[in-house]
């Protein structure tokens, strides 16, 4: 009987799913599931250091390709933009896209990027206040946790938490 209750146990605990890690960045937290990881870097396109780039994702066993992705950039509002703006321009980047809509604080669409690590439909989120621009862009065509790592970014910094609303 003993063994019986040892034997439900196990397997009890081998069925409850892995629950995420909660990774902090220089300016955001994720809940990163199994095998996910996350580079971050700063002046990355001109020089500038309020350019930030964060890129989650997932590999494949080889660590060849992404199997999903999520490139997050927090880049000064240079050009003084709305959201609804920026979302609107982004989309002459990308092909066959949709028409941006406002979900809660973002304008997202859904598209292909022209340049693309994992391919296939990308969803990018686009918020903005006077001071900065948040373009999230996730790709996941396997459904293997993108929606849930973005829905967990949390900002870590008064000026992510401020963009990002959490």
């Amino acid at each position: 009987m003993a063994r019986r209750i040892c034997l439900l146990l196990l397997l009890l605990c081998c069925a409850i799913p892995a629950q995420a890690e909660n990774r902090d960045f220089g300016q955001f937290s994720a809940d990163l599931p199994d095998g996910w990881d996350g580079q971050e870097r700063t002046a990355f396109s001109t020089g500038n250091q309020d350019e930030y780039m964060l890129v989650l994702g997932k590999q494949d066993q080889e660590q060849e390709r992404f199997l999903a992705q999520i490139s997050i950039y927090l880049l000064p509002n240079t050009p003084k933009s709305t959201a609804e703006d920026f979302a609107r321009k982004m989309t002459e980047l990308q092909g066959d896209t949709s028409e941006p809509s406002q979900e809660g604080r973002f304008w997202t669409f859904s598209g292909v990027p022209r340049n693309q690590t994992v391919k296939g439909q990308a969803v990018t989120r686009v918020a903005a206040t006077p001071e900065r621009i948040l373009i999230i862009i996730a790709q996941d065509p396997d459904q293997i946790g993108a929606d849930k790592v973005v829905d967990s970014l949390r900002g870590v910094t008064p000026e992510a938490r401020a963009i990002l609303g959490r």
